[in-house]
């Protein structure tokens, strides 16, 4: 081979080791690039999602305030309201047991009055009953038989009861109230 051959040969050699080393290095540069671009890139996104979870942070905290200002508002309301529902729920109640409380104590006047009056006319029939027993005792008449008593009057003008003693049996012992009585205790 010749030696012009040779350079030739070394001068395309070199010409594609200069060409070569050139794209590799080309190549790197641009793989370089890229990354750099991939890691800004990456950055970038992730200072964006933080500002953006910041902003969802506020406007969460922002909401849940406002959610709660009107959840109270809304308590706040709904107790008035159950407040005044209740109120006039109550009043007819009320107003029925201030009634009834008023016939209760009508009645317990009543009650009141009529065991008085009933303990008045009790005590009087036990005075009459006495003063029977005190006449069948001592017999003022020759028979043995009792007279009739005049009627006592009752404590209570409008409810006066008229008695008159029933005439003593002859066979009877006026001491035991069962015989004195017999039909007291049985019901009709």
């Amino acid at each position: 081979m010749s030696m012009s051959s040779v350079i030739i040969v070394s001068l395309a050699a070199a010409v594609i080791l200069v060409i070569g080393g050139g794209l590799v290095m080309y190549m790197s540069s641009l793989v370089k690039n890229a990354y750099e671009l991939k890691v800004q890139i990456s950055a970038d996104i992730d200072a964006r999602l933080g500002k953006m979870a910041e902003d969802l942070d506020k406007k969460s905290r922002w909401i849940k305030r406002d959610l709660i200002e009107e959840i109270e508002k809304i308590k706040v309301a709904l107790e008035t309201e159950n407040g005044r529902k209740f109120e006039a729920l109550a009043l007819p109640l009320n107003n029925s047991l201030e009634g009834i409380n008023a016939q209760v104590r009508r009645d317990r006047a009543e009650w009141s009055a009529a065991i008085e009056r009933d303990r008045l006319l009790i005590a009087q029939l036990e005075s009459q009953i006495d003063a029977l027993r005190g006449d069948l005792k001592s017999p003022s008449s020759p028979s043995g038989s009792a007279p009739a008593q005049e009627p006592i009057p009752l404590g209570d003008p409008s409810a006066a009861v008229s008695t008159v003693a029933p005439a003593a049996p002859a066979q009877s012992d006026p001491r035991t109230m069962s015989q004195f009585l017999p039909d007291l205790g049985r019901k009709r």
